[in-house]
């Protein structure tokens, strides 16, 4: 009786073993219904393995950019963040900006917030500053008095090469070195000397390497100092300030002389911060035309009348980029727009969002501002 029981118990469960591994083949060999939209929600994507070659894996040492400078061999990495360095190996990659995009499909960043962290620091490819000055004499007296400008020339300047200039006009309680090497703060607290900015910018491939001519707006006597007039600023700057540049450094123009120096002004800039933006709208846009065809204006105003009719009088020599920026609460913010939004619809050759751009980042009249949209602006600079 009891053999009987048990023999029919282990047929009962051997049955029911069978069954439900008969259910779970068919369930695991069955096509799996197709989710409703309703009922399923897309899944989550899976990032993809990491190539396990890295970009240098062509052989050769200059890979710099994303691109090989030998063989053309693009970084197997697709992902680029906008920091320049690669998501998936985390070594810099950078981007290769062709007509304002990279061929990873990144555009150009503007930034509206402070830079990272390192374009803060001291890079590993430090520029040097070179010093001058020279001596005349103030107008409309004959107090003799000292002009000051300071050159920023890149990490590997070669004089075999040709570079663009940029002329830097600092503000009204700073000197020329502020553009340069003079210690800055911002409104967290840190220093930093605005160099650094370049240097960074330069060593990963964001900007060519360039000249930057840092001018003073102020005339010097002795221990006294005096605001050089709009008029007096501008001849310095075409009979004393460019000619020496041309002369000492390799730039676009052939030589320091009058005819050269406009023939090369597609590769000459100017610009300025609070009122060295006054000094770009006035002495650049209104008595340099000829000389400059590109105009950086950080938080500054200018006479708008005088600068449209310079301009219109001036036809034959084309505007390549007029960059003008603010901060969101910069006491000049609305002085600056306001700029820009009355010479622009009044200058033909000036198209806002082409070649003409108005920008408003976060910050105040302050340096928070001025080293974003230098960041900005020299990445439109001089591009093709």
């Amino acid at each position: 009786m009891k053999k009987g029981f048990l023999f029919a118990l282990l047929f009962v469960l051997l049955l029911s073993l069978g069954l439900g591994a008969g259910v779970l083949a068919a369930r695991l060999s069955a096509p799996a219904p197709s989710p409703t939209p309703e009922a399923s929600p897309s899944p989550e994507p899976t990032a993809a393995a990491p190539p396990t070659v890295l970009p240098e894996a062509c052989g050769h040492p200059q890979f710099e950019n994303g691109v090989c400078l030998l063989c053309d061999a693009a970084c197997v990495h697709p992902f680029h963040g906008t920091d320049g360095y690669c998501l998936l190996c985390g070594g810099y990659v950078g981007h290769d900006f062709v007509d304002g995009r990279c061929a990873c499909g990144a555009w150009r960043e503007r930034r509206t917030e402070l830079l990272p962290e390192r374009f803060y620091e001291p890079c590993d490819q430090e520029g040097s500053i070179v010093t001058w000055s020279y001596e005349t004499k103030m107008w409309g007296s004959e107090l003799p008095v000292t002009v000051k400008a300071d050159f920023y020339v890149p990490y590997g300047y070669d004089p075999a090469k040709q570079y663009n200039v940029l002329l830097l006009m600092h503000g009204l309680r700073t000197t020329q070195r502020s553009w340069l090497d003079e210690e800055l703060s911002l409104s967290d607290g840190r220093s930093f000397e605005m160099r650094w900015v370049y240097d960074h910018m330069i060593r990963e491939k964001l900007i060519e390497p360039l000249i930057i001519v840092s001018a003073s707006q102020f005339l010097y006597s002795g221990d006294n100092q005096y605001k050089s007039s709009y008029e007096q600023m501008a001849a310095e700057i075409r009979n004393m300030i460019l000619p020496y540049t041309a002369s000492v450094l390799s730039t676009y123009a052939a030589a320091g002389d009058e005819q050269a120096l406009i023939a090369a002004r597609e590769h000459f800039a100017i610009g300025g911060n609070s009122w060295g933006s006054y000094y770009t709208y006035d002495t650049g846009m209104c008595q340099c035309l000829p000389y400059f065809a590109s105009f950086l204006c950080f938080s500054g105003d200018a006479a708008t009348g005088y600068v449209v009719q310079s301009l219109e009088e001036r036809r034959e020599y084309p505007i390549r980029l007029y960059y003008a920026a603010a901060g969101d609460r910069d006491v000049a913010r609305t002085g600056e727009e306001n700029c820009f939004h009355t010479i622009v619809p009044l200058v033909e050759r000036l198209t806002e969002g082409e070649n003409a751009i108005c920008h408003i980042c976060t910050g105040m009249h302050d340096w928070d501002t001025w080293s974003i949209e230098i960041y900005n602006a020299l990445q439109l600079l001089f591009q093709e």
